[in-house]
C-alpha cells in the first residue's frame, strides 16, 4: 500500500479510533438495557463502561481491517481513518483494539458474568467483519441490526431479561438492519469509487430505500408492542410516540425522495436522535 505524510497527530489519531459518535451510542443502549432489566445503577453503569471498551475495541479492529480500503479515493475523507496514511502504525492501532477488547472481558468476568454469552457472540461478530465473512450488502445489514441487538440483550443479562427486553433488541435490530440502507445511501457516491458491496450498488437506491422504510416500520411496531408487555411506566409511550412519530415522517421522506444528502441528514435526525430517545424512555420507564 502506498502511503502519503500522516494527516493526523497521534492524539488525534487515537481520538479517530475511539469513533465516539458510534461507540458511546453502543454504551448508553446496553447501559439502559442493564438499567431496565433491574440490574441496579452501579452495574448498569459498569455495563456501560464494559459495552462501550467492546464497541471501541471492535471499531479500532474494523480501522485495522479496512485500512486498504479506507486509502482508496474519496471514501478516505470520510472515514478518517488514521492507519490507512500511517498517522498510527497498524500494529499500535492491533494492540489498541486488543487491549479494549481484553479490558471489557476483564469487567464482565468480574462484575457481569451472567452477560458473557452476550458478549462472546458480539465477539464473534466483530472477528468475522474483520475477517472479511460478512462482505455482501445484505449480510452487512444484518450484522449491523445484529450486533444492535446483540447488545441490548447483553445489557438485559445483567439483570432480569424480561419479554420486553427480548422486544427492544428486535427494535434495535430492525431499526438498523434497514439503517444500513440509509448509511449506504448516505455514503454512495464515495463507495461507488471502492469495491466496497453496498445496498444500492447492488440493489439500486429506490429499493434500498424501500427495504429501510419497511424495516423501520416492523421497529416501530415491536417498540409498540415492548409498552404492551406492562413492563414499563407510562413515560416510556410518551417519549416511544415520538420516537415513532418521528421516524415514520423519516421514513416516509426516505422512501418517496432518497438521496445521499436526505440520508446524511436523517442518519443525525433519526438513527442517533430518535435513538436516545428511546434509550431514554427504557431508563424513565423503568423507574
Amino acid at each position: 500500500m502506498t502511503t502519503t505524510q500522516p494527516r493526523f497527530s497521534m492524539p488525534v489519531a487515537f481520538f479517530f479510533l475511539l469513533r465516539l459518535n458510534r461507540s458511546l451510542m453502543v454504551a448508553i443502549l446496553a447501559g439502559a438495557a442493564a438499567f431496565a432489566a433491574a440490574a441496579g445503577a452501579a452495574r448498569a453503569l459498569w455495563m456501560t463502561t464494559a459495552a462501550w471498551l467492546l464497541a471501541v475495541g471492535g471499531f479500532s479492529l474494523d480501522f485495522w481491517a479496512d485500512r486498504d480500503l479506507d486509502f482508496e479515493g474519496p471514501r478516505a475523507e470520510v472515514r478518517h481513518n488514521p492507519l490507512s496514511d500511517d498517522s498510527l502504525a497498524p500494529d499500535t492501532g492491533l494492540t489498541f483494539s486488543v487491549a479494549c477488547l481484553a479490558a471489557s472481558f476483564g469487567l464482565m468476568v468480574v462484575i457481569i458474568p451472567l452477560a458473557l454469552p452476550a458478549w462472546l457472540l458480539i465477539l464473534a461478530v466483530i472477528l468475522g467483519l474483520a475477517a472479511h465473512r460478512f462482505e455482501t450488502p445484505l449480510a452487512r445489514a444484518f450484522t449491523l441490526g445484529l450486533l444492535q441487538g446483540l447488545y441490548v440483550l447483553m445489557g438485559g443479562m445483567a439483570g432480569r431479561l424480561s419479554p420486553g427486553l427480548w422486544l427492544l433488541a428486535g427494535v434495535f435490530f430492525f431499526a438498523m438492519f434497514g439503517g444500513r440502507g440509509m448509511i449506504d445511501i448516505r455514503d454512495f457516491p464515495q463507495d461507488q469509487a471502492t469495491r466496497v458491496q453496498t445496498l444500492p450498488k447492488r440493489y439500486g437506491i429506490r429499493r434500498t430505500a424501500r427495504f429501510t422504510a419497511v424495516c423501520l416500520l416492523i421497529s416501530f411496531a415491536l417498540s409498540l408492542a415492548a409498552y404492551a408487555t406492562g413492563e414499563f411506566a407510562p413515560i416510556y409511550l410518551y417519549l416511544d410516540l415520538v420516537f415513532v412519530v418521528v421516524g415514520l415522517v423519516c421514513a416516509w421522506l426516505f422512501a418517496t425522495r432518497p438521496s445521499p444528502r436526505l440520508a446524511y441528514t436523517l442518519t443525525l435526525v433519526f438513527m442517533m436522535g430518535t435513538g436516545m430517545v428511546i434509550c431514554l424512555a427504557m431508563v424513565l420507564g423503568s423507574i
